[in-house]
Formats: structure tokens, sequence, C-alpha cells
């Protein structure tokens, strides 16, 4: 956290550990995801289909993680560069500078937006294949709210509907209605925050961005907010969504069960659990 007058992000290290331990736990939810399948919904097919939408998911999610490494380093770089040149003595050069710099670095904010909306998408061809009525060639994440869906639930289970609508209305809406300003509307570059005491720089979180993102400021106040924090926040509601995606999938599972006896085990506690019960972990932690 930053200080009192500008939230930035903490500890770069401890930040990539805790991406790190939130890779791990997403793995193992996506090989829950296909125990699951084979315990309740078709236990003749193998595990290859579901670890496909998995790696698509972990590719654009690494990604994401990638350019926001990037955006670091080149914030790093941009400081250095600052420092060799004088805001007094060669003000254009200084100005042209931060100006090139400022569009390069929020043009690496903008591929994470890009590569986060895709994981939705992926994510529903997930859900489509699992409810097996009505398969998509090119499944897209709203299709969940079409009407042909609502009235006969071509594409994913009456139960889904209302827990779907809740994750896209607090992240993936606002997701991808920030993504479509970006490409059809304007780019959008923030202000810099320039510290003459120590030469830091900071990019700022644009407004374009807080009025896409409602929960932003709800979760962060009105303090002035950097990029990079802003870029971490999009990373985590990111692994927030696809877990709930996850275990709504799960639970659904569950209700529309095709396997007349699914497989279970006797845990050391002397419970009968399904398989996967393992790997899921704690809903609450992502």
């Amino acid at each position: 956290m930053g200080n009192n007058y500008l939230r930035d992000i903490g500890d770069r290290l401890e930040e990539a550990k805790r991406i790190d331990e939130k890779f791990t736990r997403l793995h193992n939810r996506f090989l829950a995801v296909a125990m699951d399948y084979k315990c309740y919904i078709n236990d003749k097919l193998g595990d290859a289909e579901i670890f496909k939408y998995r790696d698509n998911v972990i590719f654009r999610l690494q990604s994401a993680r990638f350019h926001f490494n990037l955006l670091l380093q080149f914030q790093d770089i941009i400081e250095t560069n600052l420092k060799k040149i004088s805001p007094i003595e060669n003000r254009i050069e200084f100005h042209t500078y931060q100006t090139q710099a400022a569009e390069e670095i929020y043009s690496l904010f903008d591929s994470m937006v890009y590569h986060i909306c895709s994981i939705f998408d992926y994510l529903f061809s997930l859900i489509n294949f699992i409810h097996g009525k009505s398969e998509l060639n090119n499944p897209k994440w709203n299709l969940f709210k079409h009407d042909k869906n609502i009235k006969k639930n071509m594409y994913c289970s009456s139960q889904m509907i209302e827990s779907l609508e809740k994750i896209d209305s607090a992240f993936v809406y606002p997701l991808i209605k920030h993504r479509s300003h970006l490409i059809h509307t304007e780019h959008s570059v923030g202000n810099i925050h320039f510290s003459y005491e120590n030469n830091k720089v900071r990019f700022l979180v644009t407004d374009t961005l807080k009025g896409h993102f409602p929960d932003f400021t709800k979760e962060n106040g009105n303090i002035p907010t950097t990029l990079a924090f802003a870029a971490k926040w999009l990373i985590d509601k990111s692994f927030k969504s696809i877990t709930e995606v996850l275990f709504e999938t799960k639970d659904d599972m569950i209700r529309n069960k095709k396997v007349e006896i699914p497989p279970f085990f006797i845990w050391e506690d002397n419970t009968v659990k399904e398989p996967s019960m393992y790997y899921w972990g704690n809903r609450q932690h992502i």
C-alpha cells in the first residue's frame, strides 16, 4: 500500500508470491472440475476436454500477469530515464518523454484488459460443454442471458443464470464495457504523479476506468490510485470471478448429475466425500 495520499502496490516480491499461490489453487480447482465431471456427468470421457479450457484460461491469466510485470519494469525504466533529464533545463525533452512513456505504459494496461476479457468466453465454453444440451461452436460469455437460454436453457442450466448474473454485474460486464470503450470509442491515458524529492514516477488510474468499475472506487475510496495498483486489482478480481464460476459449475454438476452412482471416498474423519474435495479447498480462499 502507498502513503496517505497515493495508493500503490506493496512489496513486489510478496505480490508475486501471492499471485503464484493463486495460480496453484486455480490449477487445483480446474483439476477438481475434471474429477467432478467424470464423477457426476460422464464417467466415460477423459480429462482432455476440460483441461483444454483450463489451459486457455491459464494462458490468458498468465499473459495478464506478464503485462503487469512489464508495466512495473517499464515504470522503473521511466524513472531512471527521467532522472537523466532536467525538467528545468530540458523542459521540452522532459515533457515529450513523459507523454510518450505514458502512452506506452497505458497501452500495456489495455493489453491486460484484452487478455482478461477473453477468459470469460473460455469459461462459458466450459459451462456450455458440461451442460451438454446444445454445444456452441463459438461460445460467448453473455450468451447465458440471451432469450434462447433463459427460455429453453440451451447453453447452460437455469439454476446457473442468477449466479452468473451476479458475477457478470460485479466484474465481467464492467470489464467488457471498458474494453469496448477502449476499442471503439477512445484510448484512455491518465495523469502522472512525479515526485521531485525522490524522482519517483507513478501513473494514475484513469477516470474512465473508475467510471466503468464502480466497485473500484467503492473499495478504494477517492485516494489517488496508481495504474499498477489498478492492474493488481484487476488480476485479483479475475481470480475471484474465475473461482466463483468454477464453484458454481461444481454446484450445477451436483444438481444435474447424470451418473447414477458417483464414486465417493471415506476420508480420515470417516465421512463420505467426493474425490475432488481436497482439490477444491475453501471457496473463500481465492
